[in-house]
């Protein structure tokens, strides 16, 4: 949980994380044997994260259209839709799973992400939450096909690129493109103010924007965005009882 403000975290919570992994090595079993025992290993924090995507994810599953997630990092959310993808509609191989992410990190921090909160999270500065994986995430998609039906017809794609314009060049190639669920990790305004305004004519009555960030007082930029492209009471913000980070709206709905 090295991205969450440790100020939240009570001293048991924090000595909770620090003893995880070594519990996980020292435990027996191969690794097979562990992961399919994954909530003894798993925080619920990450089990609700994965609860609160699935209850999203069911309700696109009559809408047409690809996902698009941006800000995947280490593929948390982009592996949980093409998990979720497989056990739903296995033989759905016309929606893409689309992930962007440059791998370098956060780009400049503007004014309108700017908060009196910056000083208690570390990694909120240029570069910060780099992650040289872009090819873990490409071998990672190839271990996923060899276990989903139609594992020869591509579904998860990584675009290794700066946003937005990663994902202004995605769509000029692939102009059939419509959007069925967009998932904004970026926590920042100019990223995710602009993709709001180049994916929006795609969207589709049903088509669902999930924020990570929203309403959170270390995050003002995503707020920010979304309030420049959505109006006061154009649409109904929802959110789910197993995680207070994620939040989504419909549309049309």
């Amino acid at each position: 949980m090295d991205q969450s403000n440790p100020k939240n975290h009570l001293t048991s919570e924090k000595k909770y994380f620090a003893s995880m992994e070594g519990y996980f090595e020292k435990s027996s079993g191969n690794f097979s044997e562990k992961a399919h025992a994954f909530p003894r290993f798993v925080s619920r924090q990450s089990i609700n994260y994965f609860l609160a995507r699935n209850e999203i994810f069911k309700k696109i599953l009559n809408v047409h259209g690809s996902v698009l997630d941006f800000g995947i990092y280490r593929g948390s959310s982009f592996f949980t839709w093409l998990q979720l993808s497989a056990s739903y509609e296995p033989y759905n191989h016309i929606r893409k799973i689309i992930g962007f992410d440059s791998f370098k990190g956060f780009s400049e921090i503007g004014e309108k992400d700017q908060s009196s909160h910056d000083g208690n999270l570390s990694l909120k500065n240029q570069g910060g939450m780099a992650f040289n994986g872009h090819q873990e995430m490409v071998d990672g998609i190839d271990l996923y096909d060899l276990n989903r039906p139609l594992g020869h017809i591509e579904k998860g794609i990584i675009v290794k690129n700066t946003l937005p314009q990663g994902c202004s060049k995605y769509l000029e190639q692939h102009q059939e493109t419509i959007v069925s669920l967009a998932n904004f990790g970026l926590g920042l305004y100019e990223p995710t103010v602009e993709i709001l305004k180049l994916i929006r004519p795609r969207l589709v009555k049903g088509s669902i924007i999930v924020f990570e960030d929203l309403n959170q007082a270390t995050w003002p930029g995503e707020t920010n965005a979304f309030m420049e492209v959505f109006a006061p009471g154009e649409v109904s913000l929802n959110r789910t009882v197993f995680c207070p980070h994620i939040s989504w709206i419909t549309i049309g709905g």
